[in-house]
């Protein structure tokens, strides 16, 4: 059967090039409608979130089958591949607010200009949010620690952190910091961080913290130890791009001012998130 669906408005966004979803939705959107369907709107900002349907115009291919870098062997209707049949894109969003016939919307994935279909009000009626939460968290086990990243949510970082660790101490918390860094010069990159890995020297507390933000680890083969005694990290990419991120020389002055030896040591913890991450590490590019 051939069905004809006309577009209701438009995303406007600055992504003008199709990228990870996840660095997408980090990017405030406007849904912008058409004024033959403003009248649609009436009372609409009495819905905290909501249901954009649109069109992933800049994609023709059609897949049955999805393999990706993070999905493997799976039928396009158990993921959210644009590859579709008819390349249609349902994403659920926050409302920010309403002004005349545009809606400023977080957590959207669509790029610059995708044509907008249709706009309900969220229902979740029927879903148990933990339940719906864990099927996400088994399919993208790090979903919450990448969020935490993008909205510099460091604290509860820490807090996930010292589950690996045994512990939260100044140094699992210097690991977090940098390694919080390091993800966000990836995602400003629009790279992908599955894509990197990581050689460190010194097996301490503050490469705990780095691995469990990163996602470095050994058993992925993204991270390698080499001889050495020094708090240096060479992060590079499938092609040998990246930093080389050093210990300062100059840091200890700065760390002990920030960080008093009087100061409980749960509380210098967290205020080690707080530093300045240029006064502690030299960052070095690999181009």
């Amino acid at each position: 059967m051939k069905i004809e669906i006309n577009s209701i408005g438009k995303v406007i966004n600055s992504i003008n090039e199709p990228i990870a979803p996840a660095l997408i939705k980090e990017h405030i959107s406007i849904i912008e409608i058409d004024e033959q369907y403003i009248k649609g709107l009436k009372d609409i900002s009495s819905c905290e979130y909501i249901d954009i349907v649109f069109y992933f115009h800049c994609n023709d291919e059609i897949k049955m089958i999805i393999n990706s870098k993070r999905i493997k062997d799976k039928g396009v209707f158990a993921t959210r591949a644009p590859s579709r049949p008819n390349h249609i894109g349902v994403t659920t969003v926050q409302l920010i607010k309403v002004e005349a016939n545009r809606l400023h919307v977080k957590g959207l994935d669509a790029i610059n200009n995708s044509p907008v279909l249709d706009i309900k009000c969220c229902d979740t009626s029927l879903h148990d949010i933990e339940k719906v939460h864990n099927s996400i968290l088994a399919e993208n086990p790090r979903i919450d620690i990448e969020r935490c990243i993008k909205s510099t949510n460091r604290d509860d970082l820490l807090y996930k952190a010292g589950q690996l660790h045994g512990h939260i101490c100044p140094g699992i918390a210097m690991g977090v910091l940098c390694g919080a860094e390091v993800m966000k010069m990836i995602f400003d990159k629009n790279e992908d961080p599955f894509d990197y890995a990581m050689t460190a020297q010194q097996p301490n507390c503050v490469l705990d913290g780095l691995m469990f933000v990163t996602g470095f680890t050994p058993g992925k083969r993204k991270l390698n130890l080499e001889p050495g005694d020094q708090m240096v990290y060479r992060i590079v990419n499938n092609d040998g791009k990246g930093w080389i991120i050093r210990s300062s020389d100059h840091n200890r002055e700065y760390i002990n001012q920030q960080l008093p030896d009087e100061m409980p040591k749960l509380e210098r913890s967290f205020k080690v998130l707080k530093l300045d991450f240029n006064r502690i590490f030299d960052v070095e590019e690999i181009s």
